[in-house]
């Protein structure tokens, strides 16, 4: 969540006929069959709080290494319907694209960050009948950050992300996650953290963000010939 203040995690829905060719698929007792549709706007789904924690090296947002921890929130308690960690951001780090600052420093810079790996849980009473909970790996995660300045100061940042999975008890399940308006509360920079906010997974600062306006998606096709994990995957990256 390089810079994050607002969070768009974009989906991208694949129609069912892109999945024919991966073949019969064979979910598990108690998974919500083909396309299902949880949104905090319809109180379905929790908002959350995540952390990235400052793992590389030097020690600031945007570096590789850096690692990224979410989950839900209700209130009082973190991580009871949803959980997705591991993010770590690649070799390249963050990335600037573009900027507009005039010459007394006010304007904006865009970045764009990878991840790679991370794994995700559900909570199986809430995305399914309750029989499981169900778990998987991440495989695309992409932040898109936009940072506004006033006289050379951050003001604020706007952030499209987008993240896929795959379910590891059903390689032909597949979920879609949006995350929006997620606000930065504390970094490393401002004494001591909040609590009730997911650990950093390495070293011992970071950034910690609220996050609203959440959206996810779990689809799951039925096709005609041999599943093939690599070729869905190949899908969604």
């Amino acid at each position: 969540m390089k810079y994050l203040v607002t969070i768009f995690m974009a989906m991208m829905l694949i129609a069912p006929a892109a999945w024919a060719q991966y073949g019969e698929c064979d979910c598990p007792e108690g998974m919500m069959p083909y396309q299902q549709i949880w949104s905090t706007n319809s109180g379905t789904l929790l908002a959350g709080r995540a952390s990235e924690a400052w793992c590389g090296t030097p020690v600031m947002p945007g570096v590789p290494g850096n690692q990224e921890n979410a989950e839900s929130w209700d209130g009082a308690t973190l991580g009871t319907q949803w959980k997705v960690w591991g993010m770590t951001v690649d070799a390249a780090g963050a990335g600037m694209v573009a900027s507009n600052i005039d010459a007394y420093g006010n304007g904006w810079v865009d970045y764009v960050t990878n991840y790679e790996g991370g794994q995700f849980w559900l909570d199986g009473s809430h995305f399914g009948d309750g029989t499981t909970d169900f778990t998987g790996d991440i495989t695309y995660y992409n932040v898109s950050t936009r940072i506004t300045l006033i006289g050379g100061v951050q003001t604020g940042a706007t952030s499209n992300i987008t993240f896929n999975g795959i379910f590891n008890e059903c390689d032909c399940c597949y979920l879609e996650f949006v995350i929006a308006n997620a606000m930065r509360v504390w970094d490393g920079y401002t004494g001591d953290p909040p609590a009730n906010y997911p650990p950093f997974i390495c070293g011992d600062n970071g950034e910690l963000f609220d996050a609203c306006c959440i959206t996810a998606s779990i689809s799951c096709y039925v096709g005609t010939e041999e599943t093939s994990w690599g070729g869905i995957k190949t899908l969604h990256k």
